[in-house]
């Protein structure tokens, strides 16, 4: 850390001050429902119920940001100053640059990743230049008897944890009184970390094998997840808020319905119990056959749909009672598409969920070509996002 580094962590906070005191932010804000101790993968906000206008924002991929704002994401992930200057560049180019309704704040939360908390459990961390961290191949789990000797997580040694530790308190040096820094939160889903433990050919097979195991191994994993949070936010001084639920891991045709209903969904049941309900239940994947399902699980607050779940099944399933994240293809809805193309597909999700369901529109930017052509992109759709819904 040198000096003129320090003194551009301190103007870009008042940078941020100035945005997050404008009338636009207040604008902003009153779309939203108000969250507490977030640290999710980016901002995802849920809609206001009742709102008369749907609101929409945009954002990229860390890849994508690293090259439109020039940091190395391997320093990113392990330098407190690194990731604290690139996140607060990335919050002033988003409001000053996307005409959304993403609303800023004075919170910097930490992320570190898909490996995070299969890491706690002794799965490997790849970084590759240019990339986030991701989740090494090799399985921790080859028998059952495997898992009788796999630890429980501690909040301060396994994985990641150091890393966690070592931002958290960097940052937290580096930050001026009136900002703070969010602790990273245990998002994946049980079964998502068992699947990178057990191996995703191995865990289907299991299902059918040796189901008592399979769900053995995913309570386990639950009760390590209870456990950690407890501790969270112990060492964060708050009372528990609702969780989050990220589980790429569960789509069709890798799991039917029925293997959801019965191996999936009681973790997830039994996690919203503890947390006092679900903010946000994402998969990247097709969960049209699981939606029915995954409406069971008690106050769920937002559903992802992404770009190959049925939008009509989702409005159908959910309705007025949990809202829907519509998370476009960053490849062929907008990278790829023409704005005339954008202009049909916002109508189309106007017309299909207005007066149905409580919704957010989410766009992504994600490099093919160059930065420079993708961010081109995100702004026409949030153009046409914009013209569109208002």
């Amino acid at each position: 850390m040198n000096t003129e580094q320090l003194d551009r962590i301190k103007k870009l906070q008042d940078g941020v001050r100035t945005i997050v005191e404008s009338p636009e932010n207040e604008r902003r804000i009153a779309f939203w429902e108000k969250q507490e101790g977030d640290a999710r993968d980016h901002w995802r906000g849920i809609p206001k119920r009742g709102s008369r206008k749907a609101p929409f924002y945009a954002d990229c991929e860390n890849s994508m940001w690293s090259r439109i704002l020039g940091f190395d994401l391997k320093e990113y992930y392990n330098d407190p100053a690194v990731y604290l200057e690139s996140q607060l560049r990335m919050m002033l180019f988003r409001f000053r640059n996307f005409d959304d309704d993403a609303c800023a704040g004075k919170v910097v939360p930490i992320w570190l990743g898909v490996p995070f908390e299969p890491s706690f459990f002794g799965v490997e961390v790849v970084f590759e230049p240019g990339a986030d961290p991701w989740i090494g191949k090799k399985p921790v789990i080859n028998d059952e008897s495997d898992l009788a000797r796999l630890p429980r997580p501690d909040f301060y040694k396994s994985g990641l944890m150091p890393v966690a530790h070592r931002l958290y308190s960097g940052i937290g040096e580096l930050l001026d009184e009136d900002f703070t820094v969010a602790f990273p939160e245990w998002g994946r889903s049980p079964f998502a970390v068992a699947l990178h433990l057990r191996g995703m050919d191995r865990i289907v097979m299991d299902m059918y094998d040796r189901p008592s195991f399979v769900r053995e191994l995913i309570n386990f994993i639950a009760e390590c997840r209870m456990e950690w949070t407890r501790e969270r936010f112990k060492f964060m001084k708050t009372l528990i808020q609702p969780g989050n639920l990220y589980n790429d891991e569960v789509n069709c045709p890798l799991l039917s319905p029925g293997m959801y209903r019965d191996f999936v969904l009681p973790s997830e049941q039994r996690l919203s119990a503890f947390h006092g309900g679900i903010a946000y239940w994402h998969s990247c994947g097709n969960t049209t056959d699981l939606m029915r399902y995954i409406k069971e699980i008690p106050n769920l607050r937002m559903f992802h749909r992404g770009p190959w779940t049925d939008l009509n099944a989702a409005v159908e399933v959910f309705g007025p009672d949990i809202a829907i994240e519509i998370c476009l293809d960053p490849a062929s809805d907008i990278q790829m598409a023409t704005e005339e193309s954008m202009r049909q597909q916002v109508e189309w999700i106007k017309a299909t969920c207005d007066g149905r369901v409580d919704y957010t529109i989410r766009i992504e930017g994600s490099v093919i070509d160059s930065a420079d052509k993708a961010l081109q992109k995100v702004k026409q759709y949030v153009d046409v996002t914009r013209s569109v819904l208002g």
